[in-house]
This record gives structure tokens, C-alpha cells and sequence, in this order.
């Protein structure tokens, strides 16, 4: 009789473990899943500030900058060096996101230059319930080997989710190649995005990304086209698929086991 009261309580006991291991699982890949699609939708967002900036350093002669007026714009011009402040004050709509803070572009302003290097600082800059505190430093360059321009940008970042409970510090490089357009006319413009970059939260988990084919992206829309990305953690890993050049919200995350997950962003 005892032996069959330990047999029942030692069932007990495992069926108690696998539950626990089960529900865990599930929490696992639940957490996972919605960390990426975090750093998905924040890709979209900080894709919109690059876009943004770029406008501000391709036509700050003009300051023709399509920023509406509760912008306030500050430049300050010395012999080496221009740098423009962008106070989004307390809030204001720009073409659709909801910017806050303060963004700083540092620039050489010398036009005939081949090459020269940018520095973005954001001070408690906000996009859509994102607080971005941290330092972007760039080289652009008029004419890349291909005959293009680009941008060379290494990101040093902190974001914080004021919606939600996240906290993520993002660090990498990613570069940034015009491979249409006509010049100054943005709405031509399409971009072929590479790189590097790893997202860290501030629960521990640590993602790192990096393109396999170039991410896409069309200026008339505000997410990427085509493109893949590998992202890798440990016992989680997968590629990230933007799709086949439409303009959409959709993208495919298909895990090393070949399940194929659906993202809608944001």
C-alpha cells in the first residue's frame, strides 16, 4: 500500500513539472515573439527619424525641412561645424508619428565635400510612446563604389517604452545606400538597408540581427518592402521576411524549426 501512495505521489509530482515546463514554454515564445515585434515596430519608427534627418542634412541651406510650426528650429553656424536643433517641445504630428523631445544634428557644412560625418544626439526625443536618449554617428558619403549615396551609421541608443514595460539599448551599424531617385525630390527615393545591430532588454534578453538580403524601403511608404533579416538569441533563431516589394504591414518570422509566425506592425 505504501509503495502504490509513493507511485501515485512521484505522478503527481512529474505531471506537476510538466505543466510547469509547458506553461513556461508557452510563456517563453509568447515573450519572444512580442520582444520582436517590439524591435520591429521600433525599426519602423527609427527608420521615419533617419529619413527625417536626412532631409534636414540634404536641405538645410533652403531649411526647406517639411516640418510643420510647432517645430522650433535652431541653428547655430561656426566656421567647422553647423548644428541644427529640432524641439519637437511637448508633442506635434509629423506626417503621421507623434514626435517629442529634442534632436540635435552636428554636420560639416562645407557643400563640396565627398564625404563627411554627422552626429545625431537625442535628448528625450519621443516617437509614438518611445523615450530615445542616446548618440547616432554617421559618414555620408556623395558617391558610394556603386556610383550612390550613402550613409555609414553606428547607433549608440536607449529606448523606453512609456505604454509598456520595455527597455531596450540598441547598439550596431547599419548602412544606408540611395539606390533610386532623382536628387532632391524625396518622394523618388528608395533605399537599400544593411547591417548589423543587436537589441538588448532590460529583462536580459539579448537579440542580434543582421541582413542576409537588403531590406528595402520606399520613402512613399512606412515600412520596409522586401528584404530579410537573421536574428539570433540563444534557443531562439530565425529570419525575418519584409516580403516581395508590396506596401505593407505584414511580415513572416519562420524560427529554426520552420514555423512560419505572422507580424503584423505597427
Amino acid at each position: 500500500m505504501k509503495n502504490i501512495i509513493k507511485l501515485i505521489g512521484l505522478f503527481i509530482l512529474m505531471l506537476s513539472f510538466s505543466c510547469t515546463d509547458e506553461t513556461l514554454d508557452n510563456n517563453y515564445q509568447t515573450l519572444h515573439q512580442s520582444e520582436i515585434k517590439q524591435s520591429m515596430d521600433l525599426d519602423v519608427d527609427l527608420d521615419f527619424i533617419e529619413e527625417l534627418e536626412i532631409q534636414v542634412f540634404e536641405n538645410h541651406n533652403s531649411r526647406n525641412f517639411q516640418l510643420p510650426d510647432c517645430v522650433t528650429v535652431t541653428v547655430v553656424m561656426q566656421q567647422n561645424f553647423k548644428e541644427i536643433t529640432l524641439d519637437f517641445g511637448d508633442g506635434c504630428e509629423v506626417n503621421g508619428k507623434f514626435l517629442a523631445g529634442i534632436m540635435i544634428i552636428t554636420f560639416e557644412p562645407n557643400p563640396d565635400a565627398a564625404q563627411r560625418e554627422i552626429t545625431t544626439v537625442f535628448d528625450n526625443f519621443t516617437i509614438n510612446q518611445r523615450t530615445i536618449n542616446g548618440t547616432k554617428n554617421r559618414l555620408w558619403q556623395a558617391s558610394n563604389d556603386n556610383g550612390n549615396p550613402q550613409h555609414t551609421i553606428t547607433v549608440d541608443i536607449t529606448v523606453n517604452w512609456l505604454s509598456v514595460d520595455y527597455l531596450l539599448h540598441r547598439t550596431g551599424t547599419r548602412v544606408r545606400e540611395r539606390v533610386e531617385g532623382q536628387q532632391g525630390i524625396w518622394t523618388t527615393y528608395v533605399f537599400n538597408i544593411t547591417g548589423e545591430w543587436t537589441n538588448a532588454f532590460g529583462n536580459g534578453n539579448t537579440y542580434s540581427w543582421e541582413t542576409l538580403t537588403p531590406l528595402v524601403k520606399e520613402t512613399i511608404c512606412y515600412f520596409f518592402v522586401s528584404g530579410n533579416v537573421s536574428i539570433e538569441r540563444p534557443n531562439v533563431s530565425g529570419v525575418l521576411d519584409y516580403g516581395n516589394g508590396d506596401c505593407d504591414n505584414v511580415a513572416i518570422f519562420t524560427t529554426s524549426d520552420g514555423e512560419e509566425i505572422e507580424i503584423l506592425l505597427d
